[in-house]
């Protein structure tokens, strides 16, 4: 028969062998579900890089997360017609649901592409905004930044952030009236400019 320490010794064993299983499938787990976005929400063609043909970007959603996390990715059009991937995020888009299974009350993200800019156009708890970004120095970069919110009563709240010149705005209008009035005016440098694969909105209270 087995002595108590020894049998004490195979438990310990068995059991950090359990633990190892427990967290490399826990690990599997999180990574299907980092590579399940298959589900299409969003898609939009145009020229980004300024060689002629139409990329793609598209946004998709994670249906087996708990918390549906959206991908954004974007894919330059080569000669061939075939698409190469370029750049993808899946912190720059808020995710539909909380942890608990509760809906977030995020609107569904939609994407614009204007004159070789990518606007990114998102409604987070009743702030709507427009992040922009241009495709320079080799990343996508963010060039511009808007934001407007309604107090529910008769205000609303303009950001306008233009990161290439640094000029920073917040304007303030009654709902009717023509008046604007400036409640801050300001110059703020950014160098570097966010990448977007790096970027995460809301992180600070500029943009």
């Amino acid at each position: 028969m087995m002595n108590s320490r020894r049998i004490s010794l195979v438990l310990k064993q068995i059991f950090i062998v359990n633990l190892l299983l427990i967290s490399l499938i826990a690990k599997a787990q999180n990574q299907t579900s980092t590579n399940n976005f298959t589900v299409p929400v969003r898609e939009e063609n145009g020229d980004l890089n300024g060689d002629g043909l139409a990329d793609k970007v598209s946004i998709t959603m994670d249906t087996a997360n708990i918390i549906r996390p959206l991908k954004l990715e974007i894919f330059f059009q080569q000669k061939d017609s075939k698409y190469q991937l370029v750049a993808s995020s899946t912190k720059l888009l808020a995710p539909q649901y909380h942890k608990d299974g509760k809906y977030a009350g995020n609107a569904l993200p939609d994407v614009e592409i204007d004159n070789g800019i990518l606007k990114i156009l998102t409604e987070r708890n009743g702030n709507h905004s427009r992040h922009q970004f241009k495709f320079r120095n080799g990343n996508f970069e963010l060039i511009h930044y808007f934001n407007v919110i309604w107090d529910g009563k008769n205000t609303t709240t303009e950001t306008k952030y233009d990161l290439l010149t640094g000029n920073y705005m917040v304007e303030s209008q009654q709902l009717g009236s023509d008046e604007v009035t400036v409640l801050e005016k300001k110059k703020i440098i950014v160098k570097p400019l966010p990448k977007l694969q790096d970027f995460v909105p809301f992180e600070n209270q500029l943009y």
